[in-house]
Formats: C-alpha cells, sequence, structure tokens
C-alpha cells in the first residue's frame, strides 16, 4: 500500500509540464501560410498544415521548439515564453548558397508527411491516459473528499508501451524522422560541397548522415558546415567508412 501512494507522484511528475502549443506559420513578405513546415521540441514534433496551422505537444517547461525549414531563416523561441495563446510566426526567406550549390525549399516531401499523418492520424494522435483521468482530485464542493484514483485508466497508462497502436506509433515518427533527415541531407547537396563521387559519396553520405535531432538543431548554413568540417575528417581517415549513428531498435520508443 505504501508503495501505491507513489504511483499518484510519478504520474505527477511527469505530466506536470505537459502542455499543447498551437501557432500559424507566415511568409513575412508576401503575408501567406507557409505549407506543411517541420516544427520540433525536445520532447515531440509536428508539422504545419495547408493554412500553416500546428500543434505541438510540449512535454516539460523547458523545451526548446525549433523551425529549421530549407529556405528560411531559423526560428527557435523557449517553450515557457510561447504563452497561452495561437502564435504566429513569421518566417524569413533565405537561400543559401555555396559555389554552385543552392538549398531550396522542398515542398513535397513535407505535403507527404501530411498526409501520412492524416492517414495514420488515429496512431499518430494515440496518447495514454492524461494525468487528471487518472488521479481524481476532490470536488470544491466537497473539500473533505479524499483523492481517488481511477485503477482502469492507470493500468492502461501503466501498458502503453505494450500496445498496437503505440509500437505502430514509434514506427511512424521514426519513420517521419528519418525521412525529414533524407529531406536535407541530400546527394545532390553533399555531392555539391564535398565533389566526392560514386562509392566515395555514399560511404560519406552513410558515415556521417546527421541524427534527426542534430539536424532540428542546424541552419542551412550549419548544415553546411558540417558537411564540410566532416568532409576533412573523411579525407584523413583515408575515405574509410565511420561508424553510423545509433539507429533505433524495433519497438524503441522516442520518449
Amino acid at each position: 500500500m505504501k508503495h501505491l501512494m507513489f504511483v499518484p507522484l510519478l504520474f505527477l511528475f511527469k505530466y506536470a509540464g505537459a502542455q499543447v502549443v498551437t501557432g500559424k506559420l507566415i511568409d513575412k513578405d508576401t503575408r501567406l501560410p507557409i505549407k506543411y513546415i517541420f516544427i520540433a521540441s525536445n520532447s515531440g514534433s509536428a508539422f504545419a498544415d495547408a493554412n500553416g496551422a500546428f500543434t505541438l505537444k510540449i512535454s516539460n517547461i523547458l523545451d526548446t521548439i525549433r523551425i529549421n525549414s530549407m529556405g528560411y531563416k531559423p526560428f527557435k523561441l523557449a517553450a515557457a515564453n510561447w504563452g497561452n495563446f495561437s502564435r504566429t510566426i513569421e518566417l524569413e526567406v533565405k537561400y543559401t548558397q555555396l559555389g554552385e550549390v543552392t538549398i531550396k525549399a522542398k515542398k513535397n516531401y513535407y505535403k507527404d508527411s501530411v498526409s501520412l499523418r492524416q492517414e495514420y492520424a488515429k496512431q499518430f494522435n494515440f496518447r495514454g491516459p492524461r494525468f487528471n483521468e487518472i488521479i481524481r482530485m476532490p470536488s470544491t464542493t466537497m473539500p473533505f473528499a479524499g483523492v481517488s484514483i481511477d485503477v482502469g485508466n492507470l493500468f492502461r497508462a501503466i501498458n502503453k508501451k505494450h500496445t498496437r497502436d503505440y509500437k505502430l506509433q514509434q514506427v511512424l515518427l521514426r519513420d517521419e524522422r528519418e525521412a525529414h533527415v533524407s529531406a536535407r541531407f541530400t546527394k545532390t547537396l553533399v555531392a555539391g560541397i564535398t565533389k566526392l563521387q560514386g562509392d566515395s559519396l555514399e560511404t560519406f553520405m552513410g558515415s556521417y548522415r546527421p541524427t534527426a535531432s542534430a539536424l532540428d538543431k542546424l541552419s542551412d548554413y550549419d548544415l553546411i558546415r558540417y558537411i564540410k568540417s566532416n568532409l576533412e575528417r573523411f579525407r584523413l581517415s583515408g575515405g574509410k567508412k565511420n561508424v553510423l549513428p545509433r539507429m533505433l531498435k524495433d519497438g524503441e520508443s522516442l520518449e
């Protein structure tokens, strides 16, 4: 019984900083909505829809919301400064050039991702019971009533990660994140910067492919610097294959 008393506290700490932020992305110059842009935080990700609107889950008040999209200057804002209202984010167009390499926004990937999220909306939106669905606080009309626990919801929350929807959600999120990397870390971009071709290009891309979380923090300019700095390491190693970034295993959670 003593140990059971700690269960509500564990859920309290887990959900205490959870919130959902909403916003809309527009082009600073044209004032038109920006469609299918990727938005990330330390604990989740989202895509702007056809109207530029998005909803992003934040699980910790210390999270940072980041937007690093090809063709636009990077944007970031601490979740604590977001406020309890829907923000309109003005993104400024930026084209980064390096010799003959030009980074431009690519819409098809983002549009496909939004379509996939719509098709698998149930799995993408899957969640376990919230804290207030597990722990029932006493009514204001009955101040002396004790705190109650919904045993059914508590059981579902504990076993959430064993459900089919949760496992499929994690696979979809993993694939989406890897597709996001592939949409920015492209052969055209890498070949244009490194001048590598054939097997050397394939080896370099496999060795220095950035993780999704690392790429979220890189602007277009930072990504170019990342490729150039690793090109020097690649040459010093004689073009040998490096250790690939760790990928999520089947069934492993992104949380």
